[in-house]
């Protein structure tokens, strides 16, 4: 692996340059890169970054053509990717409650339209369905599969069409953003009001974020996840983007808990082979690891996942 090219960076809420650094970890995931990633707080609002960003350039390394959300029915397999797809169903519900008939419905950082093929079948059918992704290989999965697409970075993108939407969902896209606000500002701007703002994101809250964090929390992902909140400090940023916080739930989400376990498993003892069967492709440890994070909801009250519905009033 090579290096890529990476920019220092400050906080994306409040602009301070002060922190305290949190771990130092690789691109355990998808190994685009041999760059070691630094994740700090900001000392002012206590927000967590990644300090070391990518440039714009290096997009089309660190989201390769085999990246998950382009191909989840490839890469799954087939009965692994109709139960998530089961599972999926249930982000339907939120939307129903806030979209009204014909609203335009926009799923940013959609990849190839999966959670949009959800929607489609459980939803409203008077619903106008969009996707936004920078990504030539997303946009093509999105004409195929017959949505609109914008092929834009959200938060520079114009709106293209004449009414405003009724629902944006973010759909683990906010910690990928540059500039989070941005992102909200610009949600804000094409929904009517009454119009919502679903954002699905990991939490700093789960069990899971507090015994990986030194290293192999699955939910650093670097070097794709540039911003990371708990429910307080995201509700908070809604806010300074004008929108207010209707509703925060914890959501089921194994994909930490299996990332978390195999990078440690594969640095820390070696054990490769093994490692890489702990994935998202095996039953098994699937299985296990969506067990865990029920177990942690009930206790706890957090998981490793989180939804946060804002809307603009």
């Amino acid at each position: 692996m090579s290096r890529i090219e990476t920019a220092e960076t400050h906080c994306g809420l409040c602009g301070a340059k002060a922190f305290d650094s949190l771990c130092d970890t690789l691109d355990f995931c998808y190994e685009t890169c041999s760059n070691e990633f630094h994740y700090v707080r900001c000392r002012e609002c206590d927000h967590v970054y990644l300090q070391n960003r990518p440039t714009i350039d290096a997009l089309g390394i660190i989201y390769p053509s085999h990246y998950l959300a382009y191909q989840y029915e490839e890469q799954l397999g087939s009965f692994i990717n109709e139960v998530r797809n089961w599972v999926q169903r249930g982000k339907v519900s939120p939307i129903r409650k806030y979209a009204k008939e014909g609203d335009f419905i926009v799923d940013v950082g959609s990849g190839a339209g999966d959670l949009l093929q959800i929607i489609k079948r459980f939803g409203d059918k008077s619903w106008e369905l969009v996707g936004v992704d920078f990504s030539e290989e997303a946009r093509r999965g999105l004409e195929k599969r017959g949505f609109r697409s914008i092929g834009e970075r959200f938060e520079e993108c114009d709106w293209p069409f004449e009414r405003p939407a009724g629902a944006v969902v973010m759909n683990q896209l906010i910690e990928h953003v540059e500039d989070p606000l941005a992102a909200m500002r610009k949600a804000r701007e094409i929904l009517r009001p009454g119009g919502v703002l679903i954002m699905e994101t990991p939490s700093l809250e789960g069990p899971d974020a507090r015994l990986f964090r030194h290293r192999y929390w699955g939910n650093w992902h670097a070097p794709r996840h540039w911003n990371l909140f708990s429910a307080a400090s995201l509700g908070a940023a809604a806010e300074r983007a004008g929108l207010r916080t209707v509703s925060v739930e914890y959501i089921l989400c194994p994909f930490s808990w299996l990332h978390s376990v195999q990078y440690l498993l594969r640095e820390r003892f070696g054990w490769d082979r093994l490692g890489r069967w702990v994935d998202v492709d095996h039953f098994v440890p699937l299985a296990a690891a969506t067990g865990i994070d029920f177990i942690q909801r009930v206790f706890t009250r957090r998981t490793s996942n989180m939804r946060v519905i804002v809307q603009k009033t």
